[in-house]
């Protein structure tokens, strides 16, 4: 199976993704209250613009033309004072004081009579009577108005206007300070949010077991960490407040729209079912789109985080077509997985801004007869428009939460599958603390093991190491030897059978304190980005930089590293490039040797150390082994002569045991190792062994 086809996810419920994504934000809740406080405001402000508008237009521009009532006589003025209906200053023409109503057609007491004021040919007259009435008691045609009476008539209007014009200001002042406001905040808080994730992802990783990141390629971990957690981000700091944000606004326009005139609000609506199909039937496939964007964008990252690691091996084999054409495939099934998403998108948001025009084009349609008719004022039809325009933004602006909302519930679903991965190799319930120092006396009894289900590779193992032995495990590649080392600090754990140190199963053991009383000198050391001192601290905060250098000297190590350009300041480079393997392979022995573990474990260390550095690092490894249990992964068998025991390992199953006289008088696999690598054999093995190598060196010629 190859390891970058990564599976895709279906199935997963929307509503326990939210309960999960909310929990990170749930610490953060009172940032988030106040940001859909602030919201809230900023909802009302935005509603209320609509309303000042249609003010200025039916109760000041066209002020003069609204219902109104008079008297003549002081005690009918007292009753009219204290009246509700009344709007505005009174307005006092000879011996009469009139004032504007809310609305004609209105029942007065005696002495209140209604009156209005109608236009003709550029002329204004005062009629007695309601609007459209024929003229004054007298039948004519009203008193006509001179400009300074209109001026009086048009005071209030004046005033009134400079009032609303402050207040519109005031309250796109108040909208902009509160949108900066709940911007930041909620930018802070999604990071913040984000950050947690990001810390609880990494920290999981760090506790799965080593068969986890086997599976799971590199780039594939780091598109979840960095890119589909960038993705969620959105969710936090764009999504949730703004989203409770527009519904609000659109609770709050529908409200005012009713109250305004419920048919024409109706008319308004109509649409919505419209908009309700388009929102479903795009649901899937945009939430589809992302999935498989995503899945390609994993896929690419894993390949090119393959690619760059080997970059070496794909120059030294002139592989860089093969490996471009590669990535031109995978970058090509990205980009149209993007593509995908992108018309999706394309057609959805204007369909929602087609709905909403539609909505609009009514509302001018039934408006305008509505005006013709006199059944509404111009100022509510300006208000449906604008509110109508308003109603279908926040239904734009959701259109694209939504897009937002499906991309993040496509990267959730990746990120929860991998958090939701539990580690196999973890403390047993009433672990056992590690008393140091361990002794270290290690037992395999009838252990098999397997990466794979049923590929056994170690089978019916029966190894007795005893406290402060040096042991040593030779046989041909695959044969399991690095298997038994990765058993016993619980890097994997063993299917059948068991494995105990000093007595106790390493299972029962706290895996923190055993595997730092195990130290392991790799084949291929990782050296981290940083210097000297750092790649050789590690976990050991309490270790001084004079600590370090002593135990280079005492190692007769530090020569090779006062000969750096700054010493042990030295920056190493991403992975070490800076380095010899070598050079390496030696910061790998100093960083075991500070750790001061119990058990030692040499898993070829020397392969990448010249002859004259391996004496030196051989003299320091007996000060390095003394007195502790110290097992030895070796090929070359003659650094292994001096073990206590060797153990001879084929196709997983111990072949023979033994110190090294003892094997090579029992003429077995090991003697027969032992010669062909020293040349010392019967003449036929030297033969077959002449004819091997010069096979491989014809194979290498062609």
């Amino acid at each position: 199976m190859d390891i970058h086809n990564e599976r895709r996810l279906t199935g997963v419920k929307d509503g326990l993704l939210w309960r999960k994504m909310m929990a990170f934000a749930v610490p953060y809740w009172r940032s988030l209250a106040v940001s859909l406080l602030f919201a809230l405001l900023v909802a009302g402000a935005a509603v209320t613009q609509p309303l000042l508008v249609k003010s200025a237009i039916d109760d000041r521009i066209n002020g003069l033309m609204k219902p109104m009532v008079y008297v003549a006589d002081a005690a009918s003025l007292a009753r009219l004072a204290g009246d509700e209906r009344t709007q505005g200053k009174p307005i006092v023409l000879g011996e009469r004081t009139y004032y504007r109503v809310s609305q004609s057609g209105e029942t007065w007491p005696e002495g209140i009579y209604p009156a209005s004021i109608s236009q003709l040919d550029g002329a204004y007259y005062l009629q007695e009577g309601r609007s459209g009435e024929s003229g004054s008691a007298a039948g004519g045609e009203g008193y006509a108005l001179s400009k300074e009476e209109i001026a009086a008539f048009r005071q209030q209007d004046y005033s009134g206007l400079i009032i609303l014009a402050m207040l519109f200001v005031l309250n796109v002042a108040v909208t902009g300070i509160f949108t900066y406001w709940q911007s930041v905040i909620l930018s802070n808080t999604g990071q913040k949010i984000i950050f947690d994730m990001r810390n609880v992802m990494f920290s999981h990783l760090s506790k799965l077991q080593t068969s986890y990141f086997d599976r799971n390629p590199v780039g594939r971990l780091v598109t979840r960490v960095a890119h589909d957690v960038e993705a969620v981000n959105q969710l936090y700091s764009q999504v949730i407040v703004n989203l409770a944000k527009e519904v609000l606004m659109l609770v709050g326009i529908a409200s005012i729209m009713l109250v305004l005139n419920v048919k024409l609000a109706l008319v308004s609506f109509a649409v919505i079912p419209l908009l309700v199909l388009v929102t479903f039937y795009f649901k899937g496939i945009i939430r589809e789109a992302q999935r498989v964007s995503r899945l390609m964008l994993s896929r690419l990252n894993s390949f090119l985080a393959e690619s760059l690691s080997g970059m070496t091996i794909v120059q030294m084999f002139t592989r860089e077509k093969q490996q471009l054409d590669e990535f031109v495939k995978l970058n090509d099934e990205h980009y149209r997985a993007g593509m995908r998403g992108s018309v999706n998108n394309s057609i959805f948001n204007p369909m929602i801004g087609f709905v909403g025009n539609l909505a609009l084009a009514l509302v001018v349609w039934y408006g305008g007869h509505s005006v013709l008719a006199a059944g509404v004022t111009f100022g509510v039809v300006y208000a449906f428009t604008t509110y109508v325009r308003q109603f279908f933004q926040p239904l734009t602006a959701l259109a694209d939460r939504y897009t937002q909302i499906q991309t993040a519930l496509a990267s959730a679903e990746r990120i929860f599958e991998m958090l939701e991965e539990r580690p196999d190799i973890v403390d047993r319930e009433n672990a056992k603390e590690i008393e140091r120092p361990l002794k270290g006396a290690i037992r395999l009894e009838r252990a098999w093991f397997a990466y794979n289900k049923e590929e056994w590779v170690l089978k019916d193992i029966n190894i007795s190491i005893k406290p402060g032995e040096t042991v040593a495990f030779v046989g041909a590649t695959g044969a399991g030897k690095s298997s038994i080392i990765g058993l016993i600090n619980r890097f994997y754990d063993i299917q059948r059978g068991s494995l105990m140190i000093d007595g106790v199963e390493v299972k029962d053991y706290k895996l923190d304190q055993l595997r730092q009383s195990v130290g392991v000198i790799q084949q291929d050391p990782f050296v981290f980005t940083g210097n000297i001192y750092d790649n050789i601290r590690m976990n050991r905060a309490d270790l001084s930089d004079e600590d370090i250098r002593n135990a280079a000297r005492e190692l007769e190590m530090d020569e090779f590293i006062e000969r750096l350009p700054q010493g042990y300041e030295t920056p190493v480079g991403e992975r070490g490039v800076k380095l010899s393997s070598g050079q390496q392979q030696l910061l790998a022995f100093l960083r075991v040797y500070v750790s001061d573990p119990d058990i030692l474990i040499l898993d070829e260390a020397t392969s990448h150390i010249d002859t004259e550095t391996e004496e030196t690092l051989q003299r320091g490894l007996l000060r390095l082994s003394k007195g502790k249990t110290t097992l030895i992964v070796a090929h070359r068998l003659s650094t292994i002569r001096h073990a206590d025991n060797i153990i001879v390992l084929d196709k997983g199953r111990v072949q023979e045991m033994g110190d090294h006289d003892t094997l090579m008088r029992r003429d077995g696999h090991y003697r027969k190792l032992y010669e062909l690598q020293n040349d010392e054999g019967p003449k036929e093995q030297r033969g077959a062994a002449a004819r091997a190598g010069g096979a491989l060196a014809a194979t290498i010629a062609k």
